[in-house]
């Protein structure tokens, strides 16, 4: 396994971070991963400032901020992992900010065009070089295509992709290391965090990804007025390079302020939360993080999204599944859930099942009965992720997305109508779900996918079964057999035949040295003979060193 710490230009950069944690007052998790000793650094001094006037989640949110791109887009994803981390720092992440300095012009033409300016010069009558947004991974600027149509032309910037790569190395040593030292959070699947994070950014370093996902966001909208999504120009983009309409509109949080009128705030309330929820419920293609400025709103109350970089997705089926445990709650039906809950591969056998049903029961207890409006559904949504982690539940990241989403999109509503009732928005979707299900159009749709699967079953079935009996009637037929569990008494059966084994030569040997030193065959050292005495003497070391292995093993 490679190991960055061994290369100079990683060596410099794990500094770096190190430096850094113990700055923002976390040393003592560089100690239990012994990081110190292995980089030969001194212990960092944390920044009595930083530690006097900022909570431990404050930190932890500014420290990801300090490290750079590849930690803000982790600071992210943690925040949609209740399951992980505690509340406040979830809380804090959500407030990461993704504004860093932009990289000079000059700098961002000659990594990405050379000495040819031959793109901008044939795309634009008019560029901006001074950029209007500045993020980790990309500067956006405003230009002019040649067309006369006013355009946002979003960059990737140099050596961002590079410094990824290298931060990612760096944090699966850190995740390896973490999972070693730090017994607690064994239970954690890092390695899966890390995964989502390397998928999420390659998607990101893609810009023709973001526009695909701009294209489907506006198909499964065309029939909505109150959605607007700028338009991509793909004749002018690039893998670094997404060039969209620019669209000039008034960022949602400007709508907070209670001096706009009610109602306005009102409509605009119902109807984003009712877009977020047809993402998820109708469509299964759901921005993951609907934050307040990723939309504009535009004349006549057009909620315009600007940002496609992040989504998660849900099938039909998996949407099916959601639908019937929402509806096994409502009856408050334990089986059900928990039926639902495996069809979606969540629970293990380790998960102790008769414990885990008296908690959820306790959950639905505590929200049975009230009245939608009096229900929190952040809160709510506070309480299953505790539930999922006390029981070390495995969860899907696109569901987590959706957790992150709705408690979002509350939230947003909430600032925009005090009055805002989510469940109340969220009803007649479930409904929707659940009665879609016993509808003649989904029911003569399963009856046709049961009868094309029996159709193949039927056809395939006796070609498969004339194999099998030929591989049978020529001796080619294998079963292979998998144990699992049995290695552990398979290494102490092993131990105590190779134990067995070592006490008969011992046996042979005293025996062979008595007959020798009986019938004086061999030289003899002071009137002792040589061979006997030896073979008396390594009998007696090999049968010490079985004792002390058998007590040693005793103590464990």
């Amino acid at each position: 396994m490679f190991k960055p710490y061994k290369s100079y230009r990683y060596l410099r950069r794990y500094k770096q971070i190190i430096l850094t944690v113990g700055r923002y007052g976390f040393g003592e998790l560089i100690s239990r991963l012994k990081l110190l000793k292995l980089l030969k650094l001194r212990k960092p001094v944390p920044d009595p400032e930083l530690s006097a006037q900022a909570t431990r989640a404050q930190r932890f949110r500014l420290m990801l901020e300090q490290l750079g791109p590849t930690f803000i887009k982790l600071g992210q994803i943690l925040s949609t992992r209740a399951d992980l981390l505690p509340d406040d720092i979830v809380t804090e992440l959500a407030q990461l900010r993704d504004n860093v300095a932009p990289t000079p012009w000059e700098t961002v033409r000659k990594q990405l065009f050379g000495d040819s300016d031959d793109y901008l010069e044939k795309s634009f009558a008019r560029f901006d070089t001074e950029p209007i947004a500045s993020a980790s991974i990309a500067q956006v600027y405003k230009a002019q295509l040649n067309s006369g149509e006013k355009v946002a032309v979003k960059i990737i910037r140099p050596g961002t992709k590079k410094a990824f790569e290298d931060d990612l190395l760096i944090l699966e040593h850190l995740a390896n290391l973490i999972h070693t030292h730090i017994e607690e959070t064994r239970h954690w699947d890092l390695h899966a965090v890390l995964n989502q994070l390397r998928a999420s950014v390659n998607n990101e370093l893609d810009m023709r990804h973001e526009g695909r996902n701009a294209d489907i966001f506006r198909a499964n909208f065309a029939d909505d007025p109150r959605v607007y999504v700028p338009k991509i120009y793909w004749d002018y983009c690039r893998n670094n390079i997404l060039v969209m309409e620019f669209i000039e509109g008034r960022p949602i949080a400007e709508f907070f302020d209670h001096q706009v009128d009610i109602e306005t705030r009102q409509k605009l309330a119902r109807n984003g939360a009712d877009i977020v929820l047809r993402q998820i419920f109708e469509h299964g293609f759901f921005q993951a993080d609907p934050h307040p400025g990723n939309a504009f709103v535009l004349p006549g109350d057009v909620i315009c999204f600007l940002d496609f970089g992040m989504f998660g997705r849900l099938d039909r089926g998996e949407r099916n599944i959601l639908g019937r445990v929402l509806q096994a709650i409502v009856k408050k039906d334990i089986d059900r859930i928990f039926k639902a809950a495996r069809d979606l591969d969540v629970l293990s056998e380790e998960n102790n099942q008769a414990e885990l049903k008296v908690a959820t029961l306790d959950l639905i207890e505590q929200y049975h009965g009230i009245p939608l409006k009096q229900i929190n559904v952040r809160r709510m949504l506070s309480d299953i992720i505790r539930l999922i982690n006390r029981f070390n539940i495995r969860i899907r990241h696109d569901f987590l997305f959706l957790i992150k989403a709705l408690g979002t999109i509350e939230a947003t509503g909430n600032n925009l109508d005090p009055e805002f009732d989510m469940l109340t928005q969220v009803k007649p979707y479930v409904k929707s779900i659940v009665t879609r299900r016993y509808t003649p159009q989904h029911i003569l749709d399963e009856s046709h996918r049961f009868g094309e699967d029996m159709v193949q079953l039927t056809r395939e079935s006796p070609e498969h079964l004339l194999e099998i009996l030929r591989h049978l009637r020529a001796g080619r037929l294998k079963m292979e057999f998998q144990h699992r569990g049995l290695e552990q008494s398979l290494q102490q059966l092993n131990r105590i035949s190779d134990k067995a084994i070592l006490g008969l030569i011992i046996a042979a040997l005293i025996i062979a040295s008595s007959v020798i030193a009986h019938a004086n065959i061999g030289p003899k050292w002071f009137g002792y003979p040589v061979i006997g005495g030896f073979g008396f003497m390594i009998a007696g070391i090999a049968g010490i060193w079985i004792i002390f292995d058998i007590l040693r093993n005793r103590g464990k």
